[in-house]
């Protein structure tokens, strides 16, 4: 059941909606837009129209803003980060507008501030969007139908798809060992208060088996296809036929254009 399972970043959740059923190759292609207009783009407005559409269109999907909020909050603290660098180092030529803790904010360093802060929060959200609305297999098969044509210049496209899948797959299997080992910690008494430096400390405690689990998992699937006779570089046919229709192009190029539009209607 998703509503007892533990919330993971970006996890694939299993709807029926619009974008569920669309194939997974026509959002790979706006995502690529909204990466080049927002390098491209200085308006704050573009990130801020983007933003809310994106939202809204996982809401949409059925996707509930708890959930939305949930895959957010691990981003927020590096928000914040870059936030608070660009508020306390850029623009320190500029005229101050008022001092926060012995150090002068100005009008510069908070635009800036917004600016990037806004950015990465685009650049997750537009993410989120592929990755909570497209299963793991269908993510790696589309990134492989896309990148055929370099097979002829002998590009290993099918593994590419194949180390996409294994490590988007492997996330929540990492993070049930994660929990695992977490909770053997704590029964057996290790306590991760403290002030930083110490939960910093203790952590490894934590990461360090979950790192020997990882390379041991890892050992073990090699394995595994090495038994199955899993060669690189052969020719593999695809596990579910999919059809780039006429709903995932209409997709394609209406939400490739909206995105053309907003930037242009947000930098004049």
């Amino acid at each position: 059941m998703i509503g007892s399972t533990p919330m993971l970043l970006g996890h694939y959740r299993p709807l029926d909606s619009f974008l569920h059923r669309l194939d997974a190759r026509s959002k790979l292609a706006p995502v690529l837009m909204v990466m080049i207009l927002g390098l491209l783009t200085d308006s704050l407005l573009f990130y801020v129209v983007v933003l809310a559409g994106l939202v809204g269109g996982l809401l949409a999907s059925g996707v509930t803003m708890r959930v939305i909020a949930g895959n957010f909050k691990p981003i927020l603290v590096l928000v914040a980060i870059t936030f608070l660098y660009h508020i306390l180092f850029s623009g320190r030529d500029a005229a101050a507008l008022f001092t926060v803790f012995g150090f002068a904010v100005t009008g510069v360093g908070l635009s800036q501030a917004c600016f990037f802060s806004l950015r990465l929060l685009l650049f997750v959200s537009v993410v989120f969007l592929v990755t909570l609305t497209s299963s793991p297999s269908d993510l790696a098969e589309a990134v492989a139908r896309m990148l055929r044509p370099l097979r002829k210049i002998r590009v290993p496209v099918d593994d590419i798809g194949l180390v996409l899948f294994i490590a988007i797959r492997f996330i929540p299997v990492l993070h049930q060992e994660f929990l695992a080992i977490r909770n053997a910690q704590l029964i057996r008494g290790v306590s991760f208060s403290g002030s930083l430096m110490i939960r910093v400390r203790k952590t490894t405690a934590i990461f360090v088996p979950v790192l020997v689990a990882a390379i041991s998992r890892a050992d073990e699937l090699a394995l595994a296809m090495e038994a199955r006779g899993y060669v690189s570089g052969a020719p593999r046919t695809f596990f579910t036929r999919t059809s780039f229709d006429l709903r995932a192009q209409l997709f394609t190029v209406g939400s490739t254009l909206a995105l053309v539009a907003v930037f242009y209607a947000t930098n004049r």
